[in-house]
């Protein structure tokens, strides 16, 4: 009767599992995209900036490329058009010091996607830059409706994903370390892992009393293991890259903890052990997907 009503509750619990994964997926879908290929980008988060019309632009220190007419190259938007403040715009595209310009308003040959405008709310604002065209080298520039110009020093940018903190205040611009960002995600996901790992713990019948120990301990080495797996693919190659990266490296964790948890885990059989492991990884990689999906910014 115990091995009939055990059976019964691993099958109940295993289409919760699925019926939950369905239900993230249809609840949170992924974006897809033709073009899904690793592509550098730049989030920019600015603070104590003033009230008002601001627009921000990277400059670049290589000469800009002219089309037959002219005209530069590689400019993604029509900045003449009515929506954009022509005075601002003027003195973005008339900034030119020691062959330092716009990359937005003049061109960057390869395609730069992002915007000159900045959402403000109580000094503070964020402008993301993607795609070909993000420079390595770069400073950045804001303009306001009143007229001033703050340029930042150089910024070496290290990371294919970067995250740089700039103060308007300043003009100092400073690109987050690979550790500090890993840090934070690491702060966000593991809470949430330990408390559905937990939750499948308890439903398989195991003592939170007696097993926290080797559950915790498990749990902090394989995880710490991943994150920095992930940070390290994900800054050097792309999110694409570092999701692929997430994938092979939770396959090793299914087998590392399955191991670990039948030989240190208290009460049960070891193939209970192992099913604990096997289903408890399978919902936190399913929520660990949709957590590094909606995190992709890591700032």
């Amino acid at each position: 009767m115990e091995t009939g009503l055990y059976q019964k509750n691993k099958i109940i619990l295993f289409l919760i599992i699925v019926m939950s994964a369905i239900v993230v997926f249809m609840a949170f879908p992924m974006p897809v995209s033709a073009d899904a290929g690793p592509k550098a980008s730049l989030k920019i988060s600015v603070k104590n900036l003033p009230e008002g019309e601001v627009y921000l632009d990277l400059l670049v220190d290589y000469p800009a490329q002219l089309n037959e007419d002219g005209e530069p190259f590689g400019v993604e938007t029509d900045y003449s058009s009515a929506h954009y403040n022509q005075d601002m715009i003027a003195i973005l595209k008339a900034y030119n010091v020691d062959g330092w310009r716009p990359a937005l308003v003049t061109g960057t040959g390869a395609p730069l996607w992002g915007s000159l405008e900045l959402d403000v709310y109580s000094g503070n604002a964020t402008a993301n830059f993607s795609y070909f065209g993000v420079p390595s080298r770069f400073k950045i520039i804001v303009v306001t409706e009143n007229g001033d110009v703050v340029v930042s020093n150089i910024v070496e940018k290290k990371a294919f994903q970067s995250v740089v903190d700039f103060d308007f205040a300043t003009g100092t611009a400073k690109e987050r370390s690979l550790a500090s960002l890993a840090v934070k995600q690491f702060a966000v996901t593991l809470p949430i892992t330990l408390a559905v790992e937990a939750l499948i713990l308890l439903a398989f019948g195991f003592s939170m009393r007696q097993n926290w120990k080797p559950f915790l301990l498990i749990n902090l080495c394989t995880q710490v293991g991943l994150h920095l797996g992930i940070m390290l693919a994900n800054s050097t190659f792309g999110f694409v890259v570092g999701l692929l990266a997430y994938v092979g490296l939770e396959l090793t964790i299914f087998i590392v903890e399955a191991v670990l948890f039948a030989l240190l885990l208290k009460q049960h059989s070891k193939l209970r052990r192992v099913l604990f492991a096997i289903s408890a990884n399978t919902a936190s990689f399913i929520v660990g997907i949709w957590l590094l999906i909606n995190l992709a910014v890591l700032g």
